[in-house]
């Protein structure tokens, strides 16, 4: 008798399980390879009186399913299978492995999707490693990855919205930046403009101010809710957005009615910079102020842009 191939045997294994107790997507992956295998056996009897010979002189319930006249996969153990050639245990083999290499791969593009679409730190995607390099493709290899994918998700749904609503923020902040940057850019703007264009100028100021006064209160609730109901920091590319808050708003004038310009390094206050410090301190020092810069440890990227 020829050894049996492991994905041939998972499959027995699986169809001597009580089918009930399996995910529907997981009863149809098995029903499917089943026939599969079933049919294959069926040709491969049909075309081979050699192999059809072996069987004969056995009872034809043991090698016959009952109503079908298939060849039947839930015996235990399935020892007859043995019977058919090396190379045909080999292409039933490749009939049930191939089927689940393509749900793996489908599994794994979806978690990497998820992962990316979360902005995933590289810790994220540490926790990750294992499942997304496991070579093995059985039944359980399967549910395993299913199981990180119901684990990720609540994750993923709580953080999505959020990001939708700070990419708004970010969006204001640069609207800012552009709106300060051709004010203050242009030294004559006093000699050219009428007292009602720098009053238009004023009044957006004002409500700027208001704005991202209302929009950090509402970044900061969303992400410690986010963090309470979850467990985990709230991060982009592996930076908690309540440090790159806390830098947003550093540096900035303490009049926004005359600037909503950050001010340059040299001009923060060495009070303002001890503050910006301790309001790290209490988060986990992602972001350090240095005497000329201000230094971003662990990501490349900054914003959500």
């Amino acid at each position: 008798m020829n050894p049996i191939p492991p994905n041939l045997i998972n499959l027995i294994e699986y169809l001597n399980k009580d089918l009930n107790d399996l995910p529907n997507w997981e009863i149809t992956l098995i029903g499917n390879a089943k026939s599969s295998v079933q049919y294959r056996i069926r040709d491969h009897f049909e075309a081979s009186a050699m192999t059809r010979q072996k069987f004969v002189s056995m009872p034809k319930e043991i090698w016959q399913e009952e109503g079908t006249g298939l060849f039947p996969l839930v015996e235990k153990p399935r020892k007859i299978l043995g019977y058919l050639p090396k190379q045909e245990l080999t292409r039933l083999n490749d009939l049930v492995l191939l089927p689940l290499k393509t749900e793996r791969e489908d599994l794994r593009a979806k978690l990497h999707d998820m992962l990316d679409k979360m902005r995933a730190s590289d810790s994220d995607r540490d926790e990750l490693t294992e499942i997304f390099e496991r070579e093995s493709c059985f039944f359980q290899d399967l549910e395993d990855h299913v199981k990180e994918i119901e684990k990720w998700t609540p994750i993923y749904d709580a953080k999505i919205p959020i990001i939708a609503e700070l990419e708004q923020r970010e969006e204001f902040l640069e609207e800012i930046e552009e709106f300060e940057s051709k004010a203050t850019g242009d030294k004559d703007r006093y000699k050219k403009a009428t007292s009602l264009a720098l009053e238009e100028e004023n009044k957006f100021r004002a409500y700027a101010a208001k704005k991202m006064k209302e929009l950090d209160t509402r970044a900061e609730k969303l992400c410690l809710e986010f963090e309470k109901e979850t467990g985990r920091e709230f991060q982009i590319d592996g930076i908690r957005y309540l440090d790159m808050i806390t830098e947003q708003k550093f540096g900035r004038a303490s009049n926004p009615a005359l600037s909503l310009a950050k001010l340059k390094i040299s001009a923060i206050s060495s009070y303002e910079k001890k503050r910006y410090e301790e309001e790290l301190a209490k988060h986990d020092n992602s972001l350090s102020v240095a005497e000329d810069k201000i230094i971003r440890k662990p990501s490349p990227r900054g914003n959500l842009n």
